[in-house]
């Protein structure tokens, strides 16, 4: 659908440069990648990036807010299903697809490492895995609420560090091993997601 208004066209123009920064930090990494480059695969001029964003730190801050955005979306439609751990469960193949899609393991990877790089970006990528492990902790306590259990507040921090770390670490698998089975790999994933949100 095409945009109908200023405010419309302005956030599609955003996204498009955000999908073609994404695509030249996949493509060059973070300092490989120039804002004019960013600018010619966005078909802008640079002065029209920078009206946006003053530099690659803000670009790939917003592209972190998106991927948040985007999961916490997720988040919160288990948490308003009738059975939240049955929502998990069905949405372990589609985390496993996201987690172990080449390009996106790729960008995510790029980004954890200059992370650990740059202070500033630091902030960000924690900031934003602080506010996602918190979700985790309320699906599932959501989801073991629901089966009469609860757990003390170290324990339910435990779990949902558990869990992220298991997707974290299929992206790491996306690379090293790209022929993986996902879907073999997907069953086994759920078997290890319904250890934590059923137990």
């Amino acid at each position: 659908m095409a945009p109908t208004n200023d405010g419309d066209r302005a956030e599609a123009r955003r996204q498009h440069l955000l999908d073609a920064a994404a695509q030249c930090f996949r493509a060059h990494g973070f300092h490989g990648a120039s804002m004019a480059e960013i600018a010619r695969t966005a078909g802008m001029s640079p002065g029209h990036i920078y009206n946006l964003f003053e530099n690659k730190e803000d670009l790939i801050s917003a592209i972190v807010a998106r991927d948040q955005a985007n999961w916490l979306a997720k988040a919160e439609a288990m948490l308003r299903a009738p059975d939240v751990a049955q929502a998990m469960l069905d949405g372990v193949a589609s985390g496993v697809q996201d987690c172990t899609d080449r390009a996106g393991a790729a960008l995510r990877l790029e980004v954890a490492a200059e992370a650990g790089r740059n202070p500033k970006l630091a902030t960000v990528v924690q900031a934003a895995d602080a506010a996602s492990r918190e979700r985790c902790e309320r699906l599932i306590s959501a989801a073991l609420a629901q089966r009469g259990v609860a757990l003390d507040p170290a324990a339910l921090r435990a779990r949902a560090a558990a869990l992220a770390a298991l997707f974290d670490g299929l992206m790491v698998r996306s690379v090293r091993d790209p022929d993986m089975d996902k879907a073999m790999l997907g069953v086994e994933v759920q078997r290890l997601v319904r250890a934590l949100i059923e137990a």
